[in-house]
């Protein structure tokens, strides 16, 4: 018999997400779905489909992109999205983790550093948060993580996509 999610409270469907992730289950349907249910709930209008392809685009070309960048892939207007783009992002990095890819999200950062791909203090807690939430171990020193996910990012855009 099929779930019906969007039925589910939203603290349901953190419930059935929480156990997933505890139970390291992340690639399993249920999560997936479920996952995707609760961002839409969450972080509002933005597309997780759309989000990655913008990305999946500016890394075939080698470019990082701005968070700005992501609400704009949604057609979403930035004053009224940018305070739910982090958890959206969130979301972006534990779905890709669940299909064994890798953490796409590593090359979104502040606008004023998309030369350099340097993360911003905020913008590096973010996204290690969200890798540890993925169930990926920093391994490293915290910078040098982002650098190597970045490198892999770029990597793997140009060789698979």
């Amino acid at each position: 018999m099929a779930v019906d999610l969007e039925a589910k409270s939203t603290k349901e469907l953190e419930t059935i997400v929480a156990n997933c992730e505890r139970l390291k289950r992340t690639s399993d349907p249920i999560y997936i779905a479920t996952k995707g249910v609760l961002e839409n709930r969450l972080t509002g209008d933005f597309d997780m489909e759309k989000t990655i392809k913008t990305i999946l685009e500016y890394g075939r070309r080698g470019q990082f992109l701005c968070y700005k960048d992501v609400a704009d892939a949604s057609g979403l207007e930035w004053s009224k999205s940018r305070r739910r783009v982090g958890r959206h992002l969130d979301s972006v990095c534990i779905f890709t983790e669940s299909k064994t890819w890798p953490l796409i999200t590593a090359i979104v950062v502040y606008k004023d550093r998309i030369d350099t791909g340097e993360m911003g203090a905020e913008n590096l807690k973010g996204f290690l948060d969200a890798a540890r939430a993925a169930g990926r171990n920093i391994d490293i020193e915290e910078n040098a993580f982002v650098r190597r996910e970045q490198r892999r990012v770029f990597d793997w855009c140009q060789r698979e996509h």
